[in-house]
């Protein structure tokens, strides 16, 4: 599974191509997006409670039926602070669906392997043959958890994952800002 700075990456790519569609102001909506980006690996915390971390990671929080969950729930809050209730569904699906590809396409080195991608229709766990991205190498117990994030593998993971996501959002960046000259170009000056 890749680090939640790579999540964020990938969050802050959706942000750049689809901005102002939760909130007015930029960094707001940032946030929003970096929470979202990460929101399935909140699955790590009742384990962290209970001693063991990964005793519920790469659960159900890992499914299309979580995202599913979770985008129409987003859908009617905005809904109801006025925002169109099918672009706003249709944007948190696709930030939480990008958690699960990525987690897709990393090395998992902690049974079960994979995750449960098409819960609650099938109880199989999924994972690409080939990974794109590293594993997190972590501790499976609450104790040194934290502390076990801080090695070598690691940083070469987060390196990975910040030139292939961080050059993404930087790319959706430039043509954002490239498509708004090009728009204000050709709108007539009066």
């Amino acid at each position: 599974m890749p680090s939640p700075i790579g999540h964020a990456l990938a969050g802050i790519a959706i942000q750049q191509a689809r901005p102002g569609i939760f909130f007015a102001r930029p960094w707001h909506e940032a946030i929003f997006f970096l929470f979202l980006a990460n929101l399935p690996d909140l699955d790590f915390l009742p384990g962290i409670l209970a001693g063991y971390p990964n005793l519920y990671h790469h659960g159900i929080f890992h499914s299309l039926g979580a995202a599913l969950a979770v985008a129409v729930a987003g859908g009617c809050f905005f809904y109801l602070r006025k925002r169109s209730f099918w672009n706003v569904t249709a944007v948190v699906f696709v930030i939480y669906i990008t958690h699960l590809l990525l987690d897709f396409f990393a090395g998992d080195t902690k049974p079960p392997y994979g995750m449960p991608l098409f819960w609650p229709f099938s109880h199989s766990y999924f994972l690409a043959a080939r990974p794109f991205f590293l594993n997190i190498a972590r501790s499976g117990r609450s104790d040194d958890f934290f502390s076990s994030l801080i090695n070598r593998h690691n940083l070469a993971a987060v390196l990975h994952e910040t030139l292939i996501l961080g050059g993404l959002a930087l790319t959706a960046w430039l043509l954002r800002r490239c498509w708004g000259k090009i728009r204000s170009a050709k709108q007539p000056t009066g």
